[in-house]
């Protein structure tokens, strides 16, 4: 499992940019740059979200990796040693990018 570091602190699940989802998709099937992929497991923290069921912030996590094109990407799974996820400012998972992402050639 990847030490996952989250700048996107306007997620639900961000706390300590760790998350606490518990595992998280990193989307871009297509992605041949950092830009082009996005964490799908976003969700933006509203004043009305709650957080009493979701699990504690955990710095290892697994990722189910949809970017094919990513040299860690071992059967939709992330094999990186740390995985960080930008999006300081996000509304929406297309403004997350994952930032470990390296393209396969």
């Amino acid at each position: 499992m990847p030490y996952l570091v989250c700048s996107a602190q306007s997620c639900v699940y961000n706390e300590g940019m760790c998350c606490c989802k518990g595992d998280i998709q990193v989307g871009g099937e297509h992605a041949a740059s950092k830009d082009e992929t996005c964490c799908d497991s976003f969700i933006e923290r509203r004043q009305e979200s709650a957080k009493s069921s979701m699990g504690a912030p955990s710095q290892k996590i697994e990722v189910d990796c949809k970017a094919c094109q990513c040299t860690y990407n071992k059967d939709c799974s992330c094999h990186a040693d740390r995985i960080d996820i930008s999006g300081t400012n996000a509304c929406k998972c297309q403004e997350t990018a994952c930032q470990t992402f390296v393209k396969e050639y």
